[in-house]
C-alpha cells in the first residue's frame, strides 16, 4: 500500500518539532509499505532549508515533497492563517507531481491540509483519512478568535464536509473524540489513537531523593498554553520561601517574550528560560528533573488538548502535573502516576507541587506508574501498527 501523507510540520532529525509523523511512517515501511510525504520545512533545521519554491528529498528511504511555505509558531494568528492558506494553494498546485497513492493520510492542524487531503482524494478517486490533531474550528471558536456567526458556520460547514467525505476520523485523545461526535460524526467512525512516544527515546530514569527538585515545561509557550500560570506559581513557591524547588521552561512561542517579561518584572529567581532543543536533546533535560509540568490557559476547550509533553515525562519516569483535568487527569489518576489541579485552581496547582517536592519516594512511585501507562498504552509502534490496520480495513472497503 502505498500513503501519501500531508503533513505540514513534518519534522526530521534535528530538527525543532514533534518527529511522531517520521516514526510512525518508518514503522509502515518497516511492514513493508511505502510512505510519500508532502510538506513545508517549518519544522526543519537550517542545513536542510533551500531557497526554492519547492523540493524533494529522501529521508531513510521515504520520499519527502516540500513545499517552500514560511511558518513559525512565533506568528501572529492572522500571519498564520495566511501560511496555513498558501500551503493549501501550493498544495492544489504541486497534486500532478506527486505519485498516485492508494490512500491519503492527512494531519490537521491546520484544517486546510485536510481541505487539501479532501480534494486530493476526490481527484485519484481514493480514500482519505482525516486526522484531527487540534479540533478546528471548535479551538479558535474556544478561545475567542473566531467571534463572528457567518465565520462559525462557514467553518463549521466546510470541517463537517471533510469528516463527512474522509473515510475515518483519527484524533488524538478522548477529548478530542467528544468533541468531533459533537459534530454529528458517527462514533464508528472515529478513532482515538494517542500522539506516544517512543519509550526507547526516553529512558526511564529512577530517580532518588536530592537536595534541589527541578520542574520542568518542556515545550511550546504559545498563547494557549497558559506559562504565566508557571510564573505565578513559582513566585508564590518563592514567597513560601522554598528555595530548594527550581522551575525551568524549555521551548519557544508566540507567547515566550511575554511570559519571560512577567517573570523578570515580578521577580522570580527561581525559573528560568531555555531556548527550544533539537527533540534528540530533549531526553537528557527530562532525565534531569523530577516533575513535569504540563499548563494550558483556562479556556475550557483546552482540556482535550494531547500535548506530546504528556507522554515525553510520563516515558521518562517524571510524575506529571497539570492546571487543567480533562481526559488526561483520568490516566492521571487511574495509574497514580501524576496530579492534575481544576482549571484556573492555581493554588491547588502549587500544592500538588508542593507535595510531590516533599515526597521523593511519592514521585518515584508515580515515575514507575507513568512508564508502565505508557508502555501498556502509549507505545508509538504499537499506535503505529494500530493505524496501519485502520488502513488497510478502508482500502479493503475501498
Amino acid at each position: 500500500m502505498h500513503i501519501l501523507y500531508l503533513h505540514q510540520y513534518f519534522c526530521p532529525p534535528g530538527g525543532s518539532g514533534n518527529n511522531r509523523s517520521l516514526e510512525l511512517a518508518r514503522r509502515w515501511v518497516e511492514a513493508g509499505h511505502q510512505v510519500t510525504f508532502l510538506t513545508s520545512p517549518a519544522y526543519f533545521p537550517e542545513t536542510m532549508r533551500r531557497s526554492s519554491g519547492q523540493w524533494k528529498i529522501e529521508l531513510e528511504g521515504i520520499p519527502i515533497h516540500v513545499l517552500n511555505v514560511d511558518y513559525r509558531h512565533l506568528m501572529p494568528f492572522r500571519q498564520r492563517l495566511r501560511a496555513f492558506l498558501q500551503f493549501y494553494r501550493a498544495g492544489l498546485r504541486y497534486r500532478d507531481r506527486l505519485p498516485r497513492p492508494d490512500l491519503i493520510y492527512a494531519s490537521s492542524t491546520p484544517l486546510t491540509v485536510g481541505e487539501l487531503g479532501r480534494k486530493y482524494a476526490r481527484h485519484w478517486r481514493i480514500p482519505f483519512v482525516y486526522e484531527c490533531v487540534d479540533v478546528w474550528p471548535d479551538v479558535p471558536i474556544g478561545m475567542g478568535y473566531v467571534r463572528n456567526p457567518l465565520l462559525i458556520g462557514w467553518l463549521n460547514r466546510r470541517t463537517n464536509r471533510i469528516y463527512r467525505e474522509a473515510a475515518e476520523v483519527v484524533t488524538l485523545s478522548e477529548g478530542m473524540a467528544e468533541q468531533i461526535l459533537s459534530h454529528g460524526v458517527p462514533a464508528e467512525k472515529v478513532h482515538v489513537v494517542h500522539n506516544g512516544c517512543d519509550p526507547r527515546a526516553f529512558p526511564y530514569i529512577d530517580r532518588g531523593p536530592k537536595a534541589e527538585v527541578q520542574v520542568i515545561y518542556a515545550g511550546t509557550v504559545g498563547v494557549a498554553n497558559g506559562a504565566d500560570a508557571i510564573v505565578r506559581a513559582a513566585r508564590m513557591i518563592w514567597e513560601q520561601g522554598r528555595r530548594d524547588i527550581r522551575f525551568v521552561v524549555l521551548g519557544q512561542g508566540n507567547d515566550r517574550e511575554r511570559v519571560q517579561a512577567l517573570a523578570e518584572r515580578t521577580h522570580v529567581p527561581n525559573l528560568r528560560f531555555l531556548d527550544r532543543v533539537p527533540k534528540e536533546e530533549v531526553a537528557a533535560l527530562l532525565a534531569a528533573s523530577d516533575i513535569g509540568l504540563i499548563t494550558f490557559a483556562p479556556f475550557p476547550v483546552l482540556e482535550a488538548n494531547s500535548a506530546n509533553k504528556f507522554y515525553d515525562y510520563l516515558a521518562s519516569g517524571l510524575p506529571v502535573v497539570t492546571n487543567y483535568r480533562g481526559w488526561q487527569a483520568g490516566y492521571l489518576e487511574a495509574w497514580a502516576c501524576g496530579r492534575p489541579a481544576p482549571m484556573g485552581d492555581e493554588a491547588q496547582l502549587v500544592a500538588n507541587i508542593l507535595e510531590l517536592a516533599d515526597d521523593p519516594q511519592l514521585r518515584r512511585r508515580m515515575g514507575r506508574k507513568g512508564r508502565e501507562l505508557v508502555l501498556a498504552r502509549f507505545d508509538r509502534r504499537v499506535l503505529a501498527d494500530r493505524l496501519l490496520d485502520l488502513f488497510e480495513g478502508v482500502r479493503v472497503r475501498g
